[in-house]
């Protein structure tokens, strides 16, 4: 139980984040309220992406998680800048 209040998504891609917490989530019987299971998740993501999801005001576990994959697809498809502002090959 207590590693699912640590988890964090560090080196994970964002669908073994996923995979962890909903795994973890089956054995914290007690977490019942939604609410509660979105600050969960979202607590344990990158502030890059928990930021925007907050600012959205998911209602619902599954409604955090569509929004943290489409943001990390977005994050994807973006070009990456070097400090100089030249794209990276």
């Amino acid at each position: 139980m207590q590693e699912f209040f640590e988890l964090k998504m560090g080196n994970m891609t964002m669908d073994e984040y996923e995979r962890r917490s909903l795994e973890l989530l089956r054995y914290v019987g007690f977490m019942k309220d939604e609410k509660v299971k979105v600050q969960r998740f979202l607590s344990g993501l990158p502030s890059f992406y928990s930021d925007k999801i907050r600012f959205d005001e998911p209602r619902t576990l599954d409604e955090a998680i569509r929004k943290a994959e489409y943001l990390c697809e977005q994050s994807k498809e973006r070009p990456a800048f070097k400090k100089t502002g030249e794209l990276l090959q």
